[in-house]
């Protein structure tokens, strides 16, 4: 007849739960900087899609806008959340009968300005 009154494999010691832990906080500080990164890149790619997005729209306005109204809509800047989209039309640009018409999106990035910009001709029909 045995009775086991010492330890047994019944579970593990709070040292090896320590242990255990302070091995998965050092591998996961290893990889927090990566986590970072990804945010902000993530941050990033949704700001520059959200600018592509916002400046094909107005450029679509503004290509069905009748030609003799291009001029009302000139210099027309306006924000968007973090970005701010510009509408410009050059009237006689390239030569004269044409209008040049331009959208830039502008936002910042880690303190530098981006920009995204679309731009086409339209003539005088």
């Amino acid at each position: 007849m045995s009775t086991n009154h010492g330890r047994g494999d019944k579970g593990f010691t709070l040292v090896e739960v320590m242990v255990s832990l302070l091995i998965f906080m050092v591998v996961s500080l290893g990889l927090l900087p990566l986590l970072i990164n990804g945010i902000r890149v993530n941050h990033d790619n949704r700001l520059r899609a959200q600018a592509w997005r916002l400046a094909g729209k107005e450029m679509a306005q503004l290509q069905v806008v009748d030609y003799g109204q291009l001029m009302t809509v000139s210099n027309e800047s306006f924000l968007a959340g973090d970005i701010e989209l510009l509408k410009q039309v050059e009237i006689d640009q390239p030569q004269a009968g044409q209008s040049r018409v331009t959208v830039s999106a502008r936002w910042q990035k880690q303190g530098r300005g981006q920009r995204y910009q679309l731009q086409t001709i339209r003539s005088a029909p």
